[in-house]
C-alpha cells in the first residue's frame, strides 16, 4: 500500500476521532450543543466537522456570542511544514489547488458577514509554527490573529508588509475589512496527536454515557460507523439520533458516576496544550490563553489587573458554592499562586482538591489534618546565602521538582543588588519528578517553610521585600499563595524555559 494512501487512511481516522469528540458533546449539557455536522458542503474549506449550539456560548477572548463552529481538520505524518504568514496564501498548504486558507474564509465572509462575525472558524493541524517566521508574533495563545500586533506600524514596518500582502492576495483595500475577515479565525497548531486524541475522547464518551475505545484495538467501531453514515447521506445529528445510533451498534455504557458531580469545579488555563476542552469539564473557569505569548503576558496584559480580577471571580464562585471545591490548574505558577492567595484559609471550612498532573496521570491532591501530621520534620535542607547588610530585601528559592540555586544566584547578583541575602529550601532527601507525594506532604512542608522564613527574615529584615523562586508543582504554589500574606510584599519570578526572552528569570506578579 502506498504511503499517500497510508497517509489518507491516517487522515481520515483521525478526522473521525475529531467528529466523535464533539458527538459526545452532544449528551452533556452543560456544553450547550445543540447538533454536530461530518462533511457539510456549506462552508468549503472549513466543513469537516461542524458544531451547533443552543444557546449561544460565549468567546472567551471576545465576549461575542458564537452560534456555529466549523473546522477544518488536518493530519500530518510528519513534520515537513510549518504555518509562517506566507502559507496562508499557498493553496499547496492546506492541500489545494486553486484557493488558499485566505481566500476560502474571505469568500465566506461574503456571503454573509454578520452571521460569520457569530461564527468561529478552526483550522487543527498537527504542524507546528515556523519559529523562523515572523508568524509566531501574529499568533495569540487562543489560535486568533493579534489585531494590536497585524495592524501596529506603517505599510512599511515588517507588519504592514503582511498587512498589505494579505489584502492584495484578497484585491481588498480597507484594514477593517481584513481585521472582520480575522477576527473569526482560529488556527489551532500543533494538535494532539492521535494518542492524545484518542485519550481525550475516551474520557468524554464515558462521560457521555457511550463505551470507549478499547485499548487492544485501533478505533473499535466509531471511524467506520460514522464513514458508513454519511455515505447514506446522513451527516447532521441531534442528541437523541447520536444516542439511538449507537444503541443500534451496541455502543452505549452506563454513565459512570463523576468524582467531582457534588463539588463545585473551577478551572484555570493559561496553557493550551491538554487542556483543549476544560471548560467542559468544570462549572466556571478563568481562561487566560489570550492573555499569554507563550510564558510571557502580552503588553496589554501586563499590570494583571484583568488576571486578578478572574481570579477573584472564580474564587468567590467557587467560595460561595458552599461545596467541596475542584481545582484545574492548566496555568503558570504565578497564576496557580494568585488563585491560592485569593482562596486562602481565613474562608474556614473549605475543602479543596487539586487536580494535579504528574506521570501517572492526573491525581487528586487533597489535604487531611490528621495526615499532614505523619509528616516529620525536617522536610527541606535550608541554606542561607548572605550578599550585604546594607539593603533590606530577602530572596526564596524553593526547589521541589529541580534545583534551581544556581540560576537564581547568577540572576541575584546581575539584577537584584537590593537583595541582602538569600534562604534556599531544597526538598529532603533530592529535588525530583516525585520528590512531592501528595497535598498532606505539601502543607506539611509549607507549614515548616511559612515558620522558618518568618522567624529568620524578622531577624534579618522585616521591612525588605521577598523575591520568589519556584520549582514546583502549581499544587505546592496554589497551597502556598494560600498562606503566603504573612510574609509580606511579594515578588514571584518564573524561568523562561521555553528561551524567548534570553532565558533567565522575569519578574511576573507582585502582592499584595
Amino acid at each position: 500500500m502506498g504511503r499517500n494512501v497510508i497517509a489518507r487512511q491516517d487522515g481520515d481516522d483521525y478526522q473521525a476521532k475529531f467528529f466523535w469528540l464533539k458527538a459526545s458533546y452532544l449528551n452533556q449539557s452543560h456544553t450547550q450543543v445543540k447538533k454536530v455536522a461530518w462533511e457539510l458542503d456549506s462552508n468549503f474549506g472549513f466543513d469537516d466537522v461542524v458544531v451547533y449550539y443552543e444557546p449561544a456560548i460565549k468567546d472567551l477572548s471576545s465576549g461575542t456570542s458564537i452560534d456555529e463552529e466549523y473546522f477544518q481538520v488536518k493530519f500530518h505524518v510528519d513534520h515537513d511544514r510549518g504555518f509562517t504568514w506566507e502559507a496562508f496564501m499557498e493553496p499547496d498548504f492546506i492541500g489545494a489547488k486553486q484557493e488558499s486558507l485566505l481566500q476560502r474564509l474571505y469568500k465566506i465572509y461574503l456571503k454573509d458577514p454578520i452571521k460569520f462575525a457569530n461564527c468561529r472558524y478552526y483550522i487543527i493541524n498537527t504542524w507546528g509554527v515556523d519559529h523562523s517566521n515572523d508568524f509566531k508574533n501574529l499568533l495569540s495563545n487562543n489560535g486568533g490573529i493579534r489585531p494590536l500586533v497585524l495592524f501596529s506600524g506603517g505599510d512599511r514596518s515588517k507588519f504592514g508588509k503582511i498587512r498589505k500582502a494579505w489584502k492584495e492576495h484578497l484585491n481588498i483595500q480597507d484594514d477593517d475589512e481584513l481585521k472582520d475577515v480575522l477576527a473569526s479565525l482560529r488556527i489551532k497548531h500543533s494538535f494532539d496527536d492521535e494518542q492524545r486524541l484518542r485519550e481525550n475522547l475516551n474520557t468524554n464518551l464515558l462521560l457521555a454515557g457511550l463505551k470507549p475505545i478499547p485499548a487492544d484495538q485501533l478505533s473499535g467501531k466509531y471511524g467506520d460507523l460514522i464513514q458508513k453514515l454519511h455515505k447514506t447521506g446522513r451527516n447532521i445529528f441531534t442528541k437523541d439520533e447520536i444516542l439511538e445510533i449507537c444503541r443500534q451498534e451496541e455502543l452505549l455504557a452506563e454513565v459512570q458516576e463523576a468524582r467531582q458531580e457534588d463539588a463545585f469545579v473551577i478551572g484555570v488555563r493559561s496553557f493550551q496544550k491538554g487542556a483543549e476542552t476544560l471548560e467542559l469539564e468544570v462549572h466556571t473557569i478563568a481562561c487566560f490563553l489570550h492573555c499569554f505569548s507563550g510564558r510571557f503576558l502580552l503588553e496589554e496584559y501586563a499590570e494583571m489587573e484583568y488576571i486578578k480580577l478572574e481570579l477573584e471571580r472564580i474564587a468567590q464562585e467557587a467560595i460561595s458554592s458552599k461545596k467541596r471545591i475542584f481545582v484545574h490548574l492548566d496555568t503558570h505558577l504565578s497564576i496557580a499562586l494568585l488563585l491560592g492567595y485569593h482562596m486562602d484559609s481565613k474562608y474556614g471550612g473549605l475543602d479543596i482538591t487539586v487536580v494535579q498532573k504528574t506521570f501517572s496521570g492526573k491525581l487528586q491532591w487533597r489535604a487531611e489534618a490528621e495526615k499532614i501530621r505523619e509528616y516529620q520534620e525536617p522536610l527541606w535542607i535550608v541554606e542561607e546565602q548572605a550578599f550585604s547588610n546594607e539593603v533590606s530585601d530577602i530572596a526564596l528559592t524553593i526547589s521541589a521538582t529541580h534545583d534551581i540555586r544556581t540560576q537564581v544566584n547568577a540572576y541575584l547578583q546581575e539584577m537584584l543588588p537590593n537583595v541582602s541575602r538569600s534562604i534556599d529550601f531544597t526538598i529532603s532527601p533530592k529535588p525530583g519528578s516525585v520528590s512531592i507525594k501528595d497535598a498532606n506532604h505539601i502543607m506539611a512542608a509549607i507549614g515548616e517553610l511559612i515558620g522558618t522564613v518568618r522567624s529568620r527574615r524578622y531577624e534579618l529584615a522585616a521591612k525588605g521585600q521577598l523575591h520568589l523562586f519556584i520549582a514546583a508543582p502549581n499544587a505546592l504554589a496554589f497551597y502556598l499563595g494560600q498562606r503566603i500574606k504573612p510574609l509580606g510584599k511579594v515578588t514571584l519570578y518564573e524561568f523562561d524555559l521555553e528561551n524567548e526572552r534570553k532565558g533567565g528569570y522575569h519578574p511576573i506578579i507582585t502582592i499584595p
